[in-house]
């Protein structure tokens, strides 16, 4: 049912998204511009919303269910990574901001992890999304992968204000919206959460010595 919901609610979304793109081509007023740019961000806030809602119920349901380990099938998270950047990429754009991967990572090595790729995609999305919301205009936000001994790190760094102390603790429960932000529901860290310690994994956050915010995750390479 929740399916069906979401289905329509992104279709009315879609026709929204469409009307916002052909009004580019009209010979807008600079304030007509600022209203149409408010507009299509909103839009994008709202995509991602529905995107959570979804994730979240997904997530629930899938974690009831047995997971099999195949290593012919792990997901290479490079290439998921680099997946995320190039769809994520004109969102940045739009607000003036970068997303950028690491650039020493070694793509003859094994990148392969336990999970699901789309799922595994689902969460790095969910964790650039959350530093997009977070972080300043003309900033940029970094993947970074690090090997480490059976686990492969995934670190998310921003240059926005932080996590609130009081906030620590609960950032990766249901309906927690972390930094005090309005107008979510909180359902995206939790989403991550549950779907990667459901791979054995493990997800956190700390706050940066110069300032932002990373969020990381670690799931095991797969046995040969």
């Amino acid at each position: 049912m929740i399916h069906c919901i979401i289905h329509d609610i992104a279709g009315q979304l879609s026709g929204i998204n469409c009307c916002l793109a052909l009004l580019e081509f009209e010979n807008l007023t600079p304030k007509g511009k600022e209203r149409l740019d408010i507009g299509r961000r909103q839009s994008i806030k709202q995509e991602m919303l529905i995107r959570e809602v979804l994730d979240a119920f997904s997530a629930e349901v899938r974690s009831l269910e047995s997971f099999d380990i195949d290593p012919k099938n792990a997901p290479n998270i490079l290439n998921a990574a680099r997946q995320v950047v190039e769809f994520l990429t004109p969102t940045f754009a739009l607000n003036k901001m970068q997303l950028k991967l690491t650039c020493d990572v070694d793509a003859a090595t094994d990148w392969r992890v336990i999970g699901d790729k789309s799922r595994l995609e689902r969460v790095m999305t969910n964790l650039v999304e959350n530093a997009f919301r977070h972080s300043p205009s003309e900033s940029t936000v970094v993947i970074e992968l690090k090997q480490d001994d059976n686990f492969i790190v995934v670190n998310i760094d921003d240059k926005g204000s932080g996590v609130k102390p009081e906030m620590v603790a609960s950032l990766f429960q249901k309906f927690s919206q972390g930094k005090g932000k309005t107008g979510r529901i909180g359902l995206g860290l939790y989403f991550c959460r549950i779907t990667v310690e459901r791979w054995g994994g493990q997800i956190g956050y700390f706050p940066l010595t110069d300032g932002g915010s990373r969020f990381w995750f670690r799931l095991l390479k797969p046995k040969s």
